[in-house]
């Protein structure tokens, strides 16, 4: 994978066992992170971080739009 960075916007959910970006092209990320403000889960929000897989990024910043 690239060690570009990625900056993503979406609805941030939780999964059952990771956090979910939903973009608004309906593409979903798992989005890998040690910590996230929990009143994040719902909203809409920026992810920026580097991308580990096709599907997944590994966020260094989440914040809400």
């Amino acid at each position: 994978m690239s060690s570009q960075r990625k900056r993503l916007s979406g609805r941030l959910t939780k999964g059952a066992r990771s956090l979910l970006l939903t973009t608004s092209d309906e593409h979903i990320w798992i989005v890998e992170t040690l910590d996230v403000h929990q009143s994040l889960v719902g909203k809409n929000v920026i992810v920026d971080g580097i991308p580990t897989a096709a599907d997944r990024i590994q966020a260094d910043w989440i914040g809400q739009i």
